[in-house]
């Protein structure tokens, strides 16, 4: 999965190349392969692939029951927050507010029969109490005055809480009432609709399954990469990285990006463990056009960067000692080769630069040398 990758003006590089040769001379024998010194930019990043994913996106439902009477928009379609997505037909949801307006109602009538049958028992009890005291009526006479209007009293607390239930009933049939007429939570795009006009859809609070879902609106004002990346390479990946992106759809197009996370906890599947990084697509406004969300996106992570620095081939470094300390190539001047030791600097496992030892324009031997190596 460890890939690196350079970034050389393919141009330049070629015109380098053009030297080189793996032809076989007139008695079969292998040619020696050169190529030019040349000066160019070169890059080296950590590949990885990943999935385009939007900023954030919102599954609408609605509270309401009821036939869906209109819903005209579609895939793609741009909506801003409070804009009509569905109206659904308010027959369903009216009956249901008459029902428990009609429960409300009743349960304050019984409000106001419980608090007279109340103040008649505080009454009978006051006048058990004087003829108590006078030893007209028994104790279990005065007990049981007393335990009536208790009663009373316990009543009169039960249909507080009855109406208190029966007003929140109210108020969410309204709110349901309301949702018939459904609008978007957010500004975005329309990137899923999971039903048409003239499907029945059920409520969200009274479904066990929580409700139909009629669409997704997905902000894709900010577009993301959840890349993964090798636990080989991951060391050197580092928040705000820069990011070169492209996508199978766009193949000679490039995209900007940035590393904006690195998830701390990698994740194992046959027996290769990755970790996800999260890039933002930057410029978007100028490439929304282009990019949409579950696009497979494959990312160059920007790790080092050298500009207008010489390079040669990979292949054209030899050891200078069995550590491998001390590098040399092989230069050919005309129909002279001499070694020379080199100083390399920022390689990709190709292509490496060159600090001391060569210029530009010099010829390197990259493939079978000559018998002065």
């Amino acid at each position: 999965m460890k890939k690196f990758y350079i970034a050389v003006i393919a141009a330049v590089f070629l015109t380098g190349l053009a030297a080189c040769s793996n032809d076989r001379d007139k008695n079969g024998s292998a040619r020696v392969q050169t190529h030019k010194v040349v000066r160019s930019d070169l890059i080296v990043s950590v590949s990885a692939s990943g999935v385009i994913e939007p900023n954030f996106q919102v599954e609408v439902k609605s509270k309401a029951s009821g036939k869906i009477l209109e819903f005209e928009m579609e895939p793609g379609d741009a909506v801003k927050k409070g804009k009509t997505l569905i109206t659904l037909d308010q027959r369903m949801e009216k009956r249901n507010l008459t029902r428990r307006e009609a429960d409300l109602d009743s349960v304050l009538s019984e409000l106001e029969s419980d608090k007279a049958s109340l103040r008649e028992s505080r009454l009978k009890l006051k006048r058990a109490v004087k003829l108590f005291q006078r030893k007209l009526v028994s104790d279990q006479e005065l007990e049981s005055a007393r335990a009536v209007a208790d009663i009373g009293a316990a009543r009169i607390g039960e249909v507080k809480a009855t109406i208190i239930k029966a007003r929140l009933a109210v108020e969410d049939a309204k709110e349901r009432l309301g949702d018939t007429v459904i609008v978007s939570p957010i500004d975005g795009v329309l990137v899923e609709k999971s039903v048409e006009k003239g499907q029945i859809i059920s409520s969200g609070i009274t479904s066990f399954t929580g409700g139909t879902k009629l669409c997704v609106i997905a902000d894709l004002s900010r577009m993301f990469i959840f890349a993964q990346v090798d636990e080989t390479d991951i060391g050197k990946v580092f928040e705000r990285q820069k990011v070169n992106v492209s996508v199978d759809a766009y193949p000679d197009k490039s995209f900007e990006g940035v590393v904006r996370r690195i998830y701390p906890t990698g994740e194992t599947s046959d027996n290769i463990t990755v970790f996800r990084v999260k890039i933002e697509i930057l410029d978007l406004s100028a490439n929304e056009i282009f990019l949409r969300p579950k696009m497979t996106a494959n990312v160059d992570i920007i790790i080092g960067r050298r500009k207008n620095t010489l390079i040669i081939s990979e292949d054209a470094l030899r050891a200078g000692d069995s550590e491998g300390s001390k590098l040399y190539v092989m230069v050919q001047d005309g129909n002279k080769t001499s070694k020379r030791e080199v100083t390399a600097g920022l390689s990709n496992g190709f292509e490496t630069e060159i600090l001391t030892g060569l210029k530009e324009g010099e010829v390197v031997i990259s493939g079978p040398s000559s018998s002065n190596d």
